[in-house]
């Protein structure tokens, strides 16, 4: 998956491990990078939910790894979807992405159907939590001025 860089070259988007405060580590942060000048960038969608995190830690937080694939639906669909198709050459990352992107939606609307049925009020804010952070996302806005 790739975006263009302000220098004009592919940024290609990584799994990356944020650290933070010198003694958290974050993984599979979805970030966006320049081969040519090094830059990068958070994939923008995801924003919001790192600073939330971040924000959560506190400024001085206990040394440990997290997993933001854990606490993001979005990063969890991208890490699953590096791991299993790193090595196919052939792969349509974003008919691939909006094939899990959309799995994953079904899914969520079938727990929250179900915690519904339970009264499970708790079970039914987290799965809305996890539904919100991938609605207003397609593919086509990491796909964006691209090559692949």
């Amino acid at each position: 998956m790739h975006k263009q860089c302000q220098c004009g070259k592919p940024m290609g988007l990584e799994l990356r491990k944020v650290v933070y405060a010198d003694k958290v580590e974050i993984l599979h942060v979805p970030v966006f990078s320049c081969p040519s000048c090094f830059s990068s960038e958070v994939l923008q969608h995801v924003t919001k939910d790192i600073k939330e995190l971040l924000q959560n830690l506190g400024s001085k937080p206990t040394a440990r790894r997290i997993s933001f694939a854990r606490n993001n639906e979005l990063a969890e669909i991208i890490r699953r979807l590096v791991l299993e198709e790193a090595d196919n050459p052939n792969v349509d990352w974003q008919s691939s992405l909006e094939e899990r992107m959309e799995l994953r939606i079904n899914l969520l609307l079938d727990l929250y159907r179900y915690a519904r049925s339970l009264g499970d009020e708790d079970w039914m804010n987290d799965v809305q939590k996890r539904l919100g952070q991938l609605s207003g996302f397609t593919s086509e806005s990491v796909f964006m001025n691209t090559k692949n």
